[in-house]
């Protein structure tokens, strides 16, 4: 039996290289925003910030330039995320459709094993995106006295935690719930990109009129398989059951994102598989 897996870390290792050219840069300079953001807050500013002080606020040149860098590292952040979904599909149209595909799809790796390494690739990106966010985030806040914010954060868990208990939820439930959501997310998002892009194998002109298209089919039909998700009406009933009817709902949502996923790359392979012609 063969193994897939030197193959496929094959895949992932020259799509992360490939990709690194664009998205490393970007991410840098999302990290350098969120750090000139924390260094520039005045005295002032962090004084407003925990209510300490005690003559009006009056905002000066350091003021003006501590709130462009806040707005430049706000655009750079959605700027980062819009442009990691966008590196994964140039990067799949790039060697499965246009110029490397012939030299890519002629190496003895199965078409699994390019799909496999691809949405690896693509789950990489993505945590590295939320992962760098959330540090940069960190970095603004480095002249607010971090750890000061954080020892104020854990002494509210306890309050936080009863007030969840009363709906049957944990602090450790509503992260597992985000995790899970955030997983199958991403799943649905690379697998969407996927499947959008295989249909450029039968369009000959137009593709990008005819990817809007289908997606918007796509996202008409899946509207449709969500209205199997349960809501959540909390008026008719009790608290302690919000939490077992919130983790049904997510749950439930959850599992319909992965489904859809499994189909979208299945599509994927199939197109891939029987009509690929390197001719």
């Amino acid at each position: 039996m063969r193994n897939p897996f030197p193959k496929i870390g094959k895949v992932i290792k020259y799509d992360l290289k490939h990709s690194s050219k664009r998205l490393i840069p970007l991410y840098g300079v999302l990290l350098l925003l969120g750090l000139l953001a924390g260094l520039f807050i005045s005295p002032s500013q962090r004084e407003a910030f925990y209510g300490s002080s005690s003559s009006a606020y009056t905002m000066g040149s350091r003021d003006f330039i501590t709130i462009s860098l806040f707005m430049a590292y706000l655009v750079v952040s959605i700027v980062a995320f819009v442009m990691t979904i966008v590196a994964i599909a140039r990067r799949f149209k790039q060697s499965m459709l246009e110029e490397e595909a012939y030299m890519n799809l002629s190496l003895p790796v199965t078409m699994g094993e390019h799909l496999w390494g691809k949405f690896i690739t693509g789950f990489i990106w993505m945590f590295a995106c939320c992962l760098v966010t959330f540090v940069s985030e960190l970095f603004c806040l480095i002249r607010l006295d971090l750890p000061k914010i954080l020892k104020t954060i854990f002494e509210e868990l306890p309050n936080l935690s009863a007030e969840l208990a009363q709906y049957n939820l944990s602090i450790a439930k509503i992260f597992w719930l985000g995790v899970m959501v955030s997983v199958a997310a991403t799943c649905f998002i690379i697998t969407l990109i996927f499947v959008v892009n295989s249909f450029g194998l039968v369009i000959k002109s137009r593709r990008s009129f005819w990817k809007v298209l289908i997606i918007v089919g796509l996202f008409y039909i899946n509207g449709w398989i969500f209205r199997l998700v349960p809501g959540i009406n909390t008026y008719a009933i009790p608290d302690f059951a919000v939490g077992a009817a919130m983790f049904k709902s997510l749950g439930i949502f959850s599992l319909i994102l992965v489904l859809i996923s499994a189909v979208y790359f299945a599509v994927t392979q199939y197109m891939f598989t029987k009509q690929l012609n390197l001719d």
